[in-house]
């Protein structure tokens, strides 16, 4: 749907306001659940829509506080106008302002002969189609028409909002380009959606009803539904292909947005691109990828249980995917395994070193390094930290001799870490502010947080206490920019185990509870999880 109001023109399935200047036409897009809000007010103008009713559609499957909602109407009111949303205290809301509905116009002096035209054109074309078909059985009509939804954004920042329709597009052209496959057009994709929506008015329609009722309207046989998580520079597209022999999960790991899609479109060319979908092909590979897909699932939900159950699956059918080796490490590591968890990466350092295993040698470095910091296990304090520095000196070593300045930046922090720890402060500021300088050169800069952090825990130690704050400030400057809510509910948990250590806890419990607030409106049960750890007392350290 879309419509006008004042000089605005707002867009609901692209979730995009667009400011009507004179001038220039401004963009700006609308957050997720603030889009979600809006629409159920605009779609029920005609009565007051109770909060409990809201909370209940939009954020149905987490416990959640008013504050949420209330943010969301703010966020509306100051991109279309304070009286466009009337408050009913103790009740709800309404949407009461005037709007001008967009369609596409008719010509209407034009219908009868455009449709005698087009008769004859369909005429000629089921000509030529017959021929077509009596003369190469075997070509196009075998191939399944594809379509493409909306990437579903699961980036922790403002850098990627443009991921959802230029994702979208960006697959449906590549694989257009590569392959004869029909692929269908992103604007009609986008409008059989709205459509499908403008009849959903309580948004109780489910990804299974959706796919089935875009497959009817669009003709497809294969609906590829993707989310893109992780960081710049280390990013997740999961992948869902929707066909008449049920879904087929996978996931892609990769260093960009572009090249993570890209290596979606070769692969499906290559599994879709020369024959019709059948449910017996690559059996063996379509499982463990599926078992990975879902496994890596279950570990962003912290079901670690689950997900270590899925990862052995994967690995019986390839005992040598390091990835997932790395993952079910993780997933051990998080349900306090973590001899199981060191010993599995071990092993993987064992495993066929060449190309493609470099970078895992690299994340298998850094974890057991990282396991070691975070989780101490012996007496020996002193000699877990020195057994840590020499696989992370390892990672670094490969991030170096491969150009990876991410993790460069990443065995420099840790370097970092493991020196404040001994006490070697001088030495641990040199390193982390290494790890600073190759932060700063990326597209995604608050990765800066962690080694600013880390340096006010070094003033910290040395009772700089003014210092600390001002690592503490342009640190969460830093989030701020990128409006990255994990770093933001890092630095004010940071702050908050400060002022806990210094005896004043208000104070303590007043940043504990922002990041809460935070966690709350990114609607993140891991996020709050891990501050709700901080109110417990618990260790919030977790292998991501």
């Amino acid at each position: 749907m879309r419509f006008k109001i004042d000089n605005k023109e707002v867009d609901l399935v692209r979730g995009v306001v667009y400011t009507l200047d004179a001038q220039q036409r401004k963009r700006h897009e609308i957050r997720a659940k603030t889009l979600q809000v809006l629409t159920v007010l605009v779609e029920n103008a005609d009565r007051v829509v109770t909060k409990q009713e809201l909370l209940e559609m939009i954020w149905r499957d987490l416990v959640v506080q008013d504050q949420v909602l209330v943010q969301s109407i703010k966020e509306i009111r100051d991109m279309l106008g304070a009286n466009t949303i009337k408050t009913f205290p103790k009740k709800g809301y309404r949407w009461v302002a005037e709007i001008e509905r967009i369609q596409k116009p008719v010509q209407l002096k034009a219908l009868i002969p455009t449709r005698i035209l087009a008769m004859a054109f369909l005429a000629l074309i089921l000509i030529i189609g017959l021929a077509h078909y009596i003369l190469d059985k075997s070509s196009s009509q075998q191939l399944p028409r594809v379509a493409f939804l909306p990437v579903e954004n699961n980036m922790p920042d403002k850098l990627h909002d443009w991921v959802p329709v230029k994702g979208m597009d960006h697959l449906t052209y590549g694989l257009a380009q590569q392959t004869e496959l029909p692929v269908s057009d992103t604007d009609d994709v986008l409008l059989a959606i709205e459509h499908l929506q403008q009849r959903d008015l309580q948004n109780t329609m489910s990804i299974a009803q959706l796919v089935f009722k875009l497959q009817q309207k669009l003709g497809a046989q294969l609906i590829v539904q993707t989310r893109l998580t992780g960081y710049p520079e280390d990013l997740q597209l999961h992948y869902t292909l929707h066909s008449q022999h049920g879904p087929q999960q996978g996931v892609i790991l990769s260093h960009s947005v572009d090249d993570a899609l890209n290596q979606l479109v070769s692969a499906l060319a290559e599994k879709f691109g020369q024959r019709e979908i059948t449910d017996g092909s690559h059996y063996q590979g379509a499982f463990s990828n599926q078992a990975f897909a879902k496994g890596v699932n279950a570990f962003l939900k912290r079901d670690y249980e689950a997900a270590i159950v899925l990862f052995q699956s994967a690995l019986v059918e390839q005992p040598n995917m390091l990835a997932a080796r790395r993952y079910l490490a993780g997933s051990l590591a998080n349900t306090y395994k973590l001899p199981e968890a060191i010993n599995l990466l071990q092993g993987s350092l064992l495993l066929e070193d060449n190309s493609v295993s470099q970078k895992e040698h690299l994340r298998a470095n850094l974890l057991i390094g990282y396991l070691l910091i975070h989780w101490p296990q012996g007496d020996n304090r002193q000699q877990e930290l020195d057994l840590a520095e020499q696989y992370i000196a390892k990672a670094k070593g490969l991030a170096q001799s491969s150009q990876d300045k991410l993790f460069i930046a990443y065995s420099y922090e840790e370097l970092g870490k493991i020196k404040r720890l001994q006490g070697q402060y001088s030495e641990a500021t040199r390193w982390l502010l290494a790890a600073l300088e190759y932060h700063q050169s990326f597209h995604g800069r608050y990765g800066q947080t962690a080694a600013l952090i880390e340096l006010a825990k070094i003033a910290i130690a040395q009772e700089e206490i003014s210092e600390a704050k001002l690592y503490f400030t342009k640190a969460m400057q830093v989030a701020n920019e990128s409006n990255a809510s994990p770093n933001q509910i890092w630095v004010l948990l940071a702050q908050a185990d400060m002022y806990r250590d210094l005896g004043q806890k208000a104070r303590a419990h007043t940043m504990a509870q922002q990041a809460l607030d935070i966690a709350h409106l990114a609607d993140s049960p891991q996020l709050i999880a891990r501050v709700q750890a901080w109110f417990a007392h618990v260790p919030i350290h977790t292998v991501n």
